[in-house]
């Protein structure tokens, strides 16, 4: 059956462009117009509108409500002509059609007499002009339907964009505090904040930017380096192991989706727009610049890895990539937690800005953990540092995983931050040992004590350099 073409390509690009020009003349209309003046700001709010319009064109297409009337015309329009008896049919179909419309019918208009006398041309004259008459009809209705959906959805958007760009005037308000540009906020953030988030944020914020004793303690662990004594070489052997590596060039197992040139490969959504002519054109531009979206194919093929433990420490001074072991168990409920969530707030912004890969680890007696190597991380960080355990505290398996995090490539030489008032047990001599070789290599590990209680319970050898803030005070002490 022949699809109708209710509305091009071009009609409906048009009616986004109107919707898009309303939508920025009310900003600009708004109080916050001026973030239009803003080159970073302007740019994610035309990155946001145009994905916005993509998403509101595909929402369009093939949802309006008329699909019951288009099937019916359709079906009418296969027919190369008809009986008496067919058009009166297709007539009261076409009148019911208005009906829905809110249009008054006509009844003696397409009135026609069933006789022999009436001719096989005046009937097909007749049937033609009502197929016309009702295709013009349905797309006048799928235009309008389509207009009134986009001005819904530009309504919403507005809100959206409005909230967006409310949240980030909140949070550009605390820059200095982080030593930051307002572009970080900008950059580093997905726009999905609400307001509990946004409060969140101005709370750890204003605490930070209140206490000099606290910004003074974020800057020395943010530049912390290894301690200068000698340390033990390591006198291991490197280890052969036999490994599966991914061989990008075998094409055996699909392992996700990427932008190429492979046709064969290509997404059955993108080889649809071939069928639309007005479409056709945007297949061409996408393929001649490598952006059709496709399967990823890769195979495997065996290869004996050399891993040498003795890995080559990092320079002196060079910031690589950081670790944060968070304490939100039931002792740190209240100050000290705030405390402490605004160091690794500070961390955090500064590992973004640095574009340092940073893992956090929530932890009490389970634990959780945020990886920040990928960007719009800022969401996800205030989101994280929102959960607490407020169970006991047991400091190993945050340890553990750290240790584990630095036999990773992408954390070899990582820094390790604990931020906790360190009301704890010890860790156990296997650990310890496991953390002594990981800092012969070069990690560095660092200590924040938040209150009164003292690290002396721990290992001499677990940290390079301690801290204790004392909040009562507004004072830091560094212990070595």
């Amino acid at each position: 059956m022949p699809k109708l073409k209710l509305q091009s390509a071009q009609q409906t690009a048009n009616a986004l462009t109107a919707v898009t020009d309303q939508l920025y003349e009310e900003l600009r209309q708004s109080t916050l117009k001026h973030w239009l003046d803003d080159e970073k700001a302007a740019k994610k709010i035309d990155e946001k509108v145009h994905a916005w319009a993509y998403q509101a064109k595909s929402s369009l297409d093939q949802q309006h409500p008329y699909q019951a009337v288009q099937q019916q015309l359709e079906a009418w329009l296969e027919k190369k002509a008809v009986s008496g008896i067919e058009l009166e049919l297709m007539q009261q179909q076409f009148q019911d059609f208005q009906q829905g419309l809110g249009i008054p019918v006509l009844g003696d208009l397409w009135q026609f007499q069933q006789n022999a006398v009436q001719s096989k041309t005046a009937l097909h004259l007749q049937f033609q002009l009502l197929q016309e008459k009702w295709q013009r009809k349905l797309t006048e209705a799928v235009a309008q339907w389509e207009f009134e959906q986009l001005a819904l959805q530009r309504d919403a958007f507005l809100d959206e964009i409005k909230d967006f760009l409310a949240a980030l005037q909140k949070m550009a308000k605390h820059k200095d505090a982080f030593g930051a540009e307002t572009g970080i906020f900008i950059d580093y953030s997905k726009g999905q904040l609400t307001e509990q988030d946004v409060q969140q944020f101005e709370m750890w914020s204003n605490y930070l930017a209140q206490d000099k004793a606290l910004q003074k303690l974020c800057q020395m662990m943010g530049s912390a380096e290894p301690s200068k004594y000698k340390r033990k070489p390591l006198t291991v052997n490197p280890v052969q192991a036999q490994q599966a590596l991914p061989d990008q060039r075998a094409f055996e197992e699909i392992t996700g989706i990427h932008l190429s040139q492979h046709l064969n490969l290509a997404l059955p959504s993108e080889l649809a727009l071939l069928s639309d002519p007005d479409l056709q054109i945007l297949f061409d531009l996408k393929y001649l610049e490598s952006n059709l979206l496709g399967f990823h194919l890769q195979g495997e093929q065996s290869g004996r890895v050399i891993d040498d433990p003795r890995r080559t420490p990092k320079k002196r001074g060079e910031k690589g990539p950081m670790i944060l072991c968070l304490d939100t168990s039931g002792s740190m409920h209240g100050q000290p937690e705030l405390i402490a969530k605004a160091i690794s707030l500070y961390l955090a912004m500064q590992a973004m800005k640095s574009k340092r890969p940073m893992h956090i680890i929530n932890f009490s007696t389970n634990l959780t953990a945020l990886d920040l190597q990928q960007g719009d991380a800022l969401d996800d960080v205030i989101h994280f540092l929102s959960q607490s355990f407020h169970g006991g505290t047991d400091i190993v398996p945050a340890m553990q995983h750290a240790a584990d995090m630095l036999r990773q490539p992408n954390f070899s030489h990582a820094d390790v931050l604990v931020i906790s008032d360190f009301i704890m047990g010890g860790l156990p001599p296997e650990l310890m040992e496991g953390i002594e070789q990981l800092q012969q290599q070069g990690a560095g590990f660092y200590a924040a004590a938040i209150g009164n209680f003292r690290i002396d319970h721990l290992n001499d050898a677990l940290f390079d350099h301690q801290w204790v803030y004392q909040a009562n005070t507004g004072t830091v002490e560094q212990l070595n």
